[in-house]
């Protein structure tokens, strides 16, 4: 296809199929550009993703090392008592 318009250029005619093959080369490059459109929308969408995920991994190690602490102390509160 690109050939084809190319050759239709070199040549210096402009007619209905060079017309077509413009429109249709403009029309697969709208779709490309849509495509990648979508492909970076999804990428960062996943990266926010990611980012929310490890926050929620890093908040919930915060809370198992409060609470290890907190069994800790307990255990000795009762390990003295006794």
């Amino acid at each position: 296809m690109v050939e084809n318009l190319s050759d239709a250029i070199e040549n210096g005619t402009r007619d209905q199929h060079s017309d077509l093959l413009v429109t249709e080369l403009t029309s697969n490059f709208e779709k490309c550009q849509q495509l990648l459109n979508s492909i970076a929308g999804s990428i960062n969408t996943k990266a926010v993703t990611v980012e929310g995920q490890r926050r929620k991994l890093e908040e919930a190690e915060q809370l198992l090392n409060q609470r290890r602490d907190v069994i800790g102390k307990f255990k000795n509160s009762v390990g003295e008592l006794i």
